[in-house]
């Protein structure tokens, strides 16, 4: 519960003359307005509806003294992020809210039923998710049912070391998504297995003089540079790494027009857009599967 022992004070902002309810957020109170609630939530437009409905004229929120008390868990921060996205009034620095208080702003989108407040938390977290470690992402976006941002985390997973994943870490996810992505790694490995044993076709320049040795030599520079960048035990290179490498070793006996047009379709990544096929297609069937993002024509499906 809130201490409301400890003196309340008016917020600076959200403290209308003219406001119909005052809600308090650990100790700061917040005077608004029934009408812009009741058009940002379908909570408050359903409590707000009943009461009059009912003919019930509820004593909390009146007064200073008698306020409707927000959950406590909520920071008085929070829910003034959320009476900005209500009013659409803003302080400077709004952008830079901490990623613990985009998250509760999701947390009252999800109790308030508020679709502008989600949207909103949404957009945040996107702009600031590279910064939030991949499966703690995973997680919330699991909870607050995220398609988007789960398949972004998804992805970035899919590079982590098992043996760095800490216990607490795999219990922030479910079997099925761990089973997923294990499975998805094998079958990537063995993409990149076959990309690395398997030099792309050599098409000659009408100027190459030696096509056989100018062959010889590639096979031999693609398994013992690109290969080796790819499948390297100690540390397998990413496929843009492995390029950035690849194209600065001496080609040897090729024909320098057979090595840059080889080189220019290697860059071009045709060996794994397969790759990218499936992660892609992997992390948009199991969002589809394991979320159903809210619609807000109804109550919250969780």
């Amino acid at each position: 519960m809130v201490d409301q022992s400890r003196p309340a004070r008016r917020h600076h902002q959200f403290y209308y003359s003219d406001g119909t309810h005052i809600f308090r957020a650990q100790n700061s109170l917040f005077k608004v307005h029934k009408s812009v609630l009741s058009d940002k939530s379908l909570i408050f437009k359903s409590m707000f509806d009943a009461n009059d409905y009912a003919g019930i004229f509820p004593i909390d929120g009146l007064t200073d003294d008698k306020p409707i008390l927000v959950p406590e868990q909520v920071t008085d921060d929070a829910f003034e992020l959320f009476l900005s996205v209500c009013y659409n009034k803003w302080r400077p620095d709004a952008w830079q809210a901490p990623e613990s208080t985009i998250i509760e702003l999701l947390e009252l989108s999800r109790m308030y039923e508020s679709q502008d407040a989600r949207k909103y938390a949404i957009k945040q977290l996107s702009a600031c998710c590279y910064a939030v470690k991949p499966i703690n992402l995973a997680s919330i976006a699991l909870k607050y049912q995220i398609k988007d941002i789960f398949c972004r985390a998804f992805r970035r997973m899919v590079s982590l070391r098992v043996n760095d994943i800490t216990d607490s870490e795999f219990d922030l996810l479910s079997s099925s998504v761990w089973r997923t992505l294990f499975r998805l790694r094998e079958r990537l490995d063995l993409h990149r297995r076959i990309v690395a044993c398997e030099p792309p076709p050599l098409v000659h320049s009408v100027g190459c003089e030696d096509p056989q040795r100018c062959l010889h030599d590639w096979r031999q520079l693609w398994w013992n540079g690109m290969g080796r960048f790819l499948v390297d035990g100690r540390n397998p290179q990413s496929f843009n790494d492995a390029v950035q490498q690849f194209q600065g070793l001496s080609y040897g006996g090729m024909s320098p027009e057979c090595w840059r047009n080889v080189v220019k379709f290697v860059k071009e990544g045709r060996a794994f857009l397969h790759e990218d096929d499936l992660l892609d297609l992997t992390a948009r069937s199991l969002a589809e599967f394991l979320i159903v993002e809210p619609s807000f024509d109804d109550t919250f499906p969780y």
